[in-house]
């Protein structure tokens, strides 16, 4: 990596304390080439039409064919290579994806995407194609935030603060956590952990007790983007497990504080959501992913960043298997009144008057590895 061009890999130090503003090295990185990021070109595999039904695609169109017909070639042969693929089984997946020295980890559809997106990238590489712009990657950075808050296992009118602001920054080009952002925020409503809370987060009353508030935070945050170029020399989105951190809890929380909602907030990506459509799969949560995708949670669950952490393994494997992220999440004002759990845009599913903390209390026991929110 150009240090002139690109931000440096830094390494500093992780203290899960209230002054961390907290970096780590590329050790989540991926090595696969991710073709969406631009027209860069990929090695074509000698096997790549072994035992599928393709012909060589022509290096250039028939100066007497047009384009479209020449495209619809191409597609119609990729159509057929993607039949063959849904009727083999897991393990002929796996030996054809170990062929191509390509990641075998992880359930059907994921492995089905997986070698049809290798196959896709390679006859476009063929055939000299150039990425049309849905095919490229608009975003030089993913930040990812899973906020932690305030929260009691009994009061259903309990007002939810950010106790932990967490942000993992992922470089898309080489697919590796490059930076990472960590501050505790000391709460004004409800100054006093309930002991539900300390035990779910992890958070000690004594790191909130010593953190700046939100406001002070939140500032040093908007300072981290811009000492880094995010929204300015580099495209840069945020991406949340769910649509909740940004449309409930931020919203609740800059309201209390009284700021101006952030305009990197009012665009997201939802993970859940892009999961669920690159895969060709229904919504499931962070350790369902983590399951499907052969990953294991690392760290502590209900710890904003090593939710955070674990969110960024999921996105690294999405972007190696070729995905493109783009914003599925939109805040207007007036979308969420956090005061009555209503949504107009943000489903919620049929119990909308429950707590946020109850519901964690159910998550907590299954496979969610967040806290105080509650998903679709």
């Amino acid at each position: 990596m150009e240090s002139n061009t690109r931000i440096d890999m830094i390494t500093e130090s992780s203290r899960m304390d209230t002054d961390s503003h907290t970096t780590e090295p590329s050790c989540w990185s991926m090595s696969t080439p991710f073709l969406g990021y631009s027209n860069q070109k990929c090695e074509e595999s000698n096997a790549c039409t072994q035992d599928l039904p393709v012909q060589r695609c022509q290096t250039r169109p028939d100066a007497n064919a047009s384009t479209a017909s020449y495209g619809d070639d191409v597609y119609s042969k990729l159509s057929r290579i993607n039949g063959a693929i849904n009727k083999m089984t897991p393990e002929q997946i796996q030996k054809k994806l170990a062929e191509f020295d390509l990641n075998t980890s992880g359930v059907k559809e994921v492995l089905k995407k997986r070698l049809k997106n290798y196959y896709r990238r390679q006859r476009m590489v063929q055939c000299n194609k150039v990425l049309s712009e849905d095919e490229r990657m608009k975003y030089d950075y993913l930040v990812i935030i899973d906020f932690e808050a305030t929260c009691s296992e009994t009061n259903e009118n309990f007002m939810h603060e950010i106790i932990e602001f967490p942000a993992v920054m992922v470089d898309v080009r080489n697919q590796a956590v490059c930076n990472v952002f960590q501050r505790f925020c000391k709460p004004t409503v409800n100054p006093v952990l309930t002991d539900f809370c300390t035990t779910l987060t992890g958070i000690s009353q004594s790191q909130v007790d010593r953190a700046k508030d939100f406001t002070e935070v939140f500032r040093d945050f908007e300072e981290w983007l811009s000492l880094h170029g995010l929204g300015t020399k580099y495209e840069f989105a945020v991406l949340t497990d769910g649509p909740w951190d940004m449309a409930r809890f931020l919203k609740t929380q800059v309201e209390l504080s009284s700021i101006e909602y952030p305009w990197w907030a009012k665009h997201w990506i939802n993970l859940r959501k892009a999961y669920a459509a690159f895969y060709a799969c229904g919504r499931v949560n962070l350790h369902k992913m983590l399951d499907d995708l052969g990953l294991k949670f690392q760290g502590r669950p209900h710890c904003g960043l090593d939710d955070s952490r674990n969110i960024a393994a999921i996105v690294m494997r999405l972007l190696q298997d070729g995905c493109i992220f783009r914003a599925n999440e939109h805040y207007r004002e007036g979308d969420i009144n956090p005061n009555n759990g209503n949504a107009s845009r943000v489903p919620m599913d049929s119990n909308t008057n429950a707590s946020l903390a109850r519901s964690h209390v159910a998550h907590s026991s299954g496979h969610k590895g967040h806290d105080c929110k509650v998903e679709g």
